[in-house]
């Protein structure tokens, strides 16, 4: 029988050496070649001089989105804030004249699916990739990278809460034991005393998703909601919390995280209303980013969205915004509701971006229905 013959000590040694050698090397050119492309991306983006960029303006938000300025002052930045539906209606106006005047839109979901992702407007988010702090998915919630549209490589998701928010409600008129689910407000006391944004808008479609395509709510929920509680609708954030805090309505339903929190911070007496009986979902809010084609300036939009999710980007998301990032590898203590905002890996959540939730024409002609119902009464 034959025996494997034992290696020498000399050959074990070089080999080793050799290794020890070469994956420094490979690695130092690794990262030597990935810093010459940013470097020269930059350097591309100086020269192009400005970047253009429609998004929410928001509180908070917006403050987030201007951090750029600061991180490359060199960059003229160039920004457009409105709502999504209104910006939406910019740039169509836009694409139709064959003007290309923007390079970026960060947002809901809603606008960028729905509208430009489906017409054909959007480029690849990924194809602006350079840092290996954005590219590697290691460092992201779930290992990998999350995106909206059905394609999975246009709407980039960079945000995303825990959420079983259901809006906010006054202490001096509701009692928290009053309402621990969504049928609970099917319950006539509250009839003509909730006030919430309109569903038709397309930049509010992702609350009313989760709603549609919950296995506890869903359609008949959502009828009768509409058909019987003389709802007010309004496009002013600011005004239904005022109108909260003073006691017109007793309640504002999916109202943004940050305008309560911010409303509880000035002493108004109001307070998050939380389900306690239907499961949460993740919100990806306001956390969406997403490139044109045809970019009028293709290595600023690049500089721009690898900043943005880069962990400074991410960060300044996170103090601004008080919504949690997806990265996994920044600090979640800023939070204002610390580790409770952000989703545990491994457990399922109802994701209401995602490309299965997607289709809004059945609950967008259930909503017409029922508001029309409504109307009839």
């Amino acid at each position: 029988m034959s025996r494997l013959s034992k290696p020498r000590p000399g050959i074990v040694t070089g080999v080793l050496l050799f290794l020890c050698w070469t994956d420094p090397v490979i690695s130092a050119e690794s990262k030597t070649g990935q810093q010459a492309e940013w470097e020269k991306t930059v350097a591309a983006a100086h020269k192009e001089g400005e970047v253009a960029l429609y998004g929410q303006a928001r509180y908070g938000v917006q403050d987030a989105i201007l951090a750029f300025k600061n991180a490359y002052p060199k960059i003229k930045f160039n920004f457009i804030g409105g709502q999504g539906s209104e910006l939406a209606k910019r740039v169509m106006a836009e694409k139709r004249a064959d003007k290309h005047l923007v390079d970026i839109t960060i947002g809901g979901s809603g606008t960028q699916v729905l509208v430009y992702h489906k017409g054909g407007l959007l480029a690849p988010t990924g194809s602006a990739f350079v840092l290996a702090e954005v590219t590697d998915t290691s460092l992201w919630w779930g290992k990998r990278h999350h995106y909206a549209d059905s394609e999975n490589r246009s709407v980039f998701m960079a945000q995303g809460d825990v959420a079983d928010r259901m809006g906010a409600y006054n202490t001096n008129l509701v009692k928290p034991a009053e309402i621990q689910s969504w049928w609970d407000l099917l319950d006539p006391k509250w009839k003509g005393r909730i006030v919430m944004a309109d569903p038709r808008w397309a930049g509010n479609i992702g609350s009313w998703r989760y709603l549609y395509y919950s296995p506890d709510l869903g359609p008949k929920f959502i009828k009768r909601f509409l058909a019987e509680m003389e709802i007010t609708f309004s496009t002013d954030e600011r005004q239904m919390i005022d109108w909260l805090a003073s006691g017109k309505f007793h309640v504002y339903l999916l109202a943004k995280d940050e305008n309560i929190d911010l409303g509880v911070k000035q002493g108004l007496p109001i307070k998050s209303l939380h389900s306690q009986k239907e499961p949460g979902s993740i919100t990806t809010g306001s956390g969406h980013i997403s490139l044109f084609k045809k970019a009028p300036h293709p290595n600023a939009a690049k500089v721009y969205i690898n900043w943005f999710l880069s962990r400074e980007g991410q960060r300044t998301w996170q103090k601004y915004t008080g919504a949690n990032s997806f990265r996994t590898d920044i600090p979640k203590d800023m939070l204002p509701l610390g580790q409770a905002q952000v989703p545990m890996e491994g457990k399922q959540y109802l994701m209401t971006s995602l490309p299965q939730y997607e289709e809004v024409k059945p609950l967008r002609k259930l909503v017409d229905e029922a508001l029309g119902d409504a109307r009839r009464k």
